[in-house]
């Protein structure tokens, strides 16, 4: 069995009662620029003296709750995780693990591909701790049989950590509740989309100042109101451009883009090709119009 590198291993761990691992994969040049890949992995069963301390590792790491209790301290939070939960890490950040009870648990070393996308969107929405996932043990079982098995397929391996990763985004976003000012906003962009609408009109809508609105819109969904409504336009022009023959100009008024040259810039910016030509692209018509 290929030796687990040094960096890896902070101290000897203490009451392991149990381990199917550590298993040990060395990705390929290919998997390291493009894919997602595992370092470690292994199945844990550990009585209540196990106990990890560790910082400076350029790994991620993600640990699935099968029984029992473990106490994690991360960047000055403590949170116990229970059965069913899971636990996110970006190891160069000092951190620290240990067991309540007895506890099994899979857990792996990863990086490559989003990774680091993954993490620091959870990280900043502070989703490293995941509680009572449903239907997620599968994925770590998966991952734990390949990697088991000695030569893990390493398309397959990125698959199985993309759509773990995937799943708990998904998640964590239907978790999140919306709030009634932000609710209130979008019902009246979606209504009202193809009117000009001002900042302080969707803040009366919404029941709020300006302000108040965009520092809590933002802060729920991810995007200012006015890149919401955008987006709601930028939808709706683009059915008016597969499914009708409107001119840019109709579809722009229709859509309330200041002017042609307004949507098409902002057609540019999102699609990457100007609204003619997306919908020749779309339809299939490659010769030039007249």
């Amino acid at each position: 069995m290929r030796q687990i590198p040094e960096e890896y291993i902070v101290q000897k761990e203490q009451d392991i009662l149990e381990s199917e691992g550590i298993f040990v994969h060395t990705p390929s040049d290919f998997t390291k620029n493009n894919l997602f890949y595992i370092r470690l992995e292994a199945l844990y069963t550990c009585g209540p003296r196990y106990e990890v301390r560790r910082t400076g590792l350029n790994s991620f790491l993600l640990f699935y709750i099968r029984e029992g209790e473990m106490l994690f301290e991360y960047e000055g939070r403590t949170f116990t995780a229970r059965k069913k939960d899971i636990v996110f890490l970006d190891c160069m950040l000092p951190h620290r693990y240990r067991a309540l009870t007895r506890v099994s648990f899979y857990w792996f070393h990863f990086d490559g591909s989003s990774s680091r996308a993954y993490f620091d969107y959870f990280h900043e929405n502070q989703w490293i701790f995941f509680r009572d996932t449903n239907n997620m043990e599968e994925h770590f079982v998966l991952i734990h049989d390949l990697m088991r098995s000695g030569c893990p397929d390493e398309g397959i391996m990125s698959v199985h950590i993309h759509r773990l990763l995937a799943l708990l985004f998904s998640s964590a976003g239907k978790s999140r509740n919306t709030s009634d000012i932000v609710a209130r906003a979008k019902v009246y962009m979606d209504r009202h989309y193809m009117e000009k609408l001002s900042a302080e009109q969707i803040a009366d809508a919404s029941r709020v100042s300006p302000s108040h609105l965009f520092r809590l819109f933002r802060k729920e969904t991810g995007l200012s109101p006015y890149g919401y409504l955008t987006n709601i336009r930028m939808e709706h022009a683009m059915k008016l451009l597969l499914n009708t023959s409107y001119t840019i100009e109709e579809i722009a008024d229709q859509c309330a883009f200041c002017s042609s040259a307004n949507f098409i810039r902002a057609f540019r910016q999102t699609t990457g090709v100007t609204p003619r030509k997306y919908r020749k692209l779309i339809s299939g018509i490659t010769s030039a119009a007249p």
